[in-house]
């Protein structure tokens, strides 16, 4: 069987060899009693690295930054901070703490995110990784920031002292004023680790199955890319615009509408995957396979048709069905439209004995869950547990079908790239260059990746382990809609685009 190695990501840059800046002006520091966590997840900057006991510095003034962040997902509860629930470990949790140790954030704004303008470019869910996750925020910076350090490994270098080993900060940069970094993002990069087996690769397959299976595999994933409404491939109702309920009057009623409009506007333009947004366990899980705590299927039945159903026990789930009238309780909004640039997959690679191929989905933005739908969706169809044509109809902005939800533990952010808003060219801002595509930089996330994350992400490329058994028997056993309701999907389907696109081109 053909096999090829390792290779460089898709994007991550080769290793390259480089000369570290080590010529700046070194910070003063205040020694504090702190022990450094481990030396590796530092930046080689020398003359700036943490003694044996722990440093910061002492603040000067403060400025917005931007920083680049890489994190290995598997022991948190997601990037963002819960301060409702201390117990939970997130990286945002994480790196709070080693700024406030370093000397970035005064006492009087430790604890409140708010307070230092904390933003990001977007969010991953638990158990997610990144390589390229940007923050901003207002940091108290020293007098001698960025002296001979153009590409801001110093200030990174003391952040790291106080993170474990698989959080890194790759870079801390000078940022503008107006820079956004959630909406200047125009492209996402994520990469998807999945054990060959999964789609047919045996372990005695020859080279023209292996190259079979992974042409059909490219075939299948081929057919999300380009602009389609993903709405059945999230949570639709958190990209729904909440209208106030018929008979509510007053300014509480008021105030109450502004406030869920104001919420519901963070999900719409967040533009990321959850991978991005822990799901609310008060929203029916929309699955066919999915984590431990998610039901087996959810069933596409209002609410009191489903109940009623279920004590006369006559039908099966309703797992797909086409929408013939304007349901204003289940509407199709722009912000369900999402563009894909690419969507496919790599060689067969191997890591520690087992084989995998890596997905590559690239995109403008993503929704809760989308990734892992779509992965999860292109696998049953693989497996021949859906049909082929489950893609084009679920992809029509008029049709409620339920599928899969892939495992989270082999998802990354890659990559993104960023341009400002509102300005013709397709303009960038330097720090932005600098964080995107610095060789030197590139380099840490480079190291980041084969030296911390790969290790750890092996652990989850035997599909005979978890997640991946339960997994799949869990698709194998759960993965079946009813011909019946397929057929009328496709019913609905041929007759609406033989009304919208006319029948000459239906033929064609």
């Amino acid at each position: 069987m053909a096999v090829s190695f390792l290779r460089s990501p898709r994007w991550v840059t080769p290793h390259r060899r480089f000369k570290y800046l080590t010529d700046f002006k070194p910070f003063k520091l205040s020694i504090l009693g702190f022990s450094t966590s481990s030396s590796s997840a530092a930046a080689p900057a020398a003359e700036v690295s943490p003694s044996e006991n722990a440093v910061k510095w002492e603040p000067f003034r403060k400025k917005k930054v931007v920083m680049r962040v890489g994190y290995v997902g598997s022991d948190y509860k997601g990037l963002q901070i819960q301060r409702d629930q201390p117990e939970f470990s997130t990286i945002e949790g994480e790196l709070e703490n080693a700024i406030y140790k370093a000397g970035g954030i005064r006492d009087s704004n430790f604890g409140d995110l708010n307070k230092i303008g904390w933003a990001r470019s977007s969010r991953t869910d638990k158990g997610v990784h990144s390589l390229a996750t940007m923050i901003t925020l207002k940091l108290e910076i020293p007098e001698s920031a960025w002296n001979n350090d153009p590409n801001g490994f110093a200030l990174a270098t003391y952040v790291n002292s106080y993170l474990p080993r698989n959080i890194r900060v790759f870079s801390i940069l000078p940022s503008q004023r107006s820079f956004d970094a959630r909406r200047e993002c125009s492209i996402r990069k994520y990469s998807y680790l999945l054990p060959a087996e999964i789609i047919g690769v045996k372990e005695n397959s020859t080279a023209g199955e292996v190259d079979h299976h992974l042409s059909d595999f490219n075939d299948i994933l081929n057919t999300f890319e380009g602009e389609h409404p993903f709405h059945n491939y999230t949570v639709r109702s958190k990209y729904r615009k909440q209208f106030p309920r018929k008979g509510s009057s007053g300014n509480n009623s008021a105030s109450k509408t502004a406030k869920s409009l104001d919420v519901q506007s963070e999900f719409v333009s967040e533009g990321s995957e959850d991978e991005e947004e822990e799901e609310d366990t008060n929203v029916v899980t929309e699955s066919l396979a999915t984590e431990a705590e998610e039901t087996k299927y959810d069933s596409l039945l209002p609410k009191d048709e489903e109940d009623q159903s279920k004590k006369q026990n006559l039908v099966p789930p309703v797992l797909a069905r086409w929408l013939h009238e304007p349901d204003e309780k289940d509407r199709i909004s722009a912000s369900h439209f999402r563009k894909i640039f690419q969507c496919s997959c790599g060689k067969l690679e191997q890591l520690s004995g087992m084989n995998f191929v890596e997905i590559s989905i690239c995109g403008e933005s993503f929704m809760l869950h989308q990734i892992r739908k779509m992965v999860g969706t292109a696998i049953a169809v693989k497996r021949d547990l859906l049909p082929r044509d489950i893609l084009k109809l679920s992809l029509s902005k008029f049709s409620r079908i339920v599928v899969p939800l892939a495992p989270s533990e082999v998802l990354i952010l890659r990559g993104n790239n960023f341009v400002i808003r509102n300005r013709p060219g397709n303009k960038k801002r330097p720090e932005m260059l600098t964080l995107v595509e610095s060789k030197e930089i590139l380099k840490l996330v480079d190291d980041f990746y084969y030296s911390v994350m790969l290790p750890q992400l092996s652990f989850f490329l035997d599909p005979v382990k978890s997640p991946w058994n339960e997994w799949v028997d869990l698709l194998d056993a759960n993965t079946c809609i009813p011909e019946s309701q397929l057929e009328e999907v496709r019913s609905a389907w041929k007759l609406w685009r033989e009304e919208f696109y006319g029948p000459k081109k239906m033929e064609a």
